[in-house]
């Protein structure tokens, strides 16, 4: 991998590869240290890709992974959800902070699906999980998420 394209897909992927992060690990700084050690296993893997979604996968796996790696690591997290949330008017980032707080079962399903815009068929590839499996996560998360919020936020 040339050195432009790997600055190009840094470009490209920087944000995903960040909220993917701090939703998995709940805290900025070890997000940061996340991010940073995907790309390095990115650039020094040289792995070549045939189209940008493969890419794409790749660092959503690898994100979820290296954050699963550091939590075992450093089991003991504290998260400032304002950080995340401030500015934000979008009921998606009022629900953020919820859907983070879940298993990371329910976690990463609900966030590739209604975050990242992936289906199931495409979120049960990511995640190497049965579709049948990924949906089932998608309902119980969904009911989880009921619960925290109340039925007055549905109505």
């Amino acid at each position: 991998m040339e050195r432009v394209e790997y600055e190009l897909i840094i470009e490209q992927y920087s944000d995903m590869v960040t909220r993917i992060a701090i939703m998995n690990v709940k805290n900025i700084d070890d997000a940061k240290d996340c991010y940073q050690n995907v790309f390095m296993k990115l650039y020094c893997c040289k792995k070549k890709f045939d189209n940008q979604e493969h890419i794409k996968a790749w660092l959503i796996r690898m994100t979820i992974n290296e954050c699963k790696d550091y939590q075992k690591q450093f089991w003991k997290r504290n998260i400032n959800i304002d950080e995340i949330i401030i500015g934000r008017e979008d009921e998606k980032l009022v629900v953020l902070p919820l859907v983070m707080k879940l298993a990371s079962k329910y976690r990463n399903v609900l966030y590739l699906y209604y975050y990242e815009g992936y289906s199931i068929n495409e979120v049960a590839a990511i995640l190497s999980e049965n579709i049948n499996t990924i949906k089932s996560q998608l309902v119980r998360g969904r009911k989880l998420l009921k619960k925290k919020l109340g039925d007055d936020f549905y109505e």
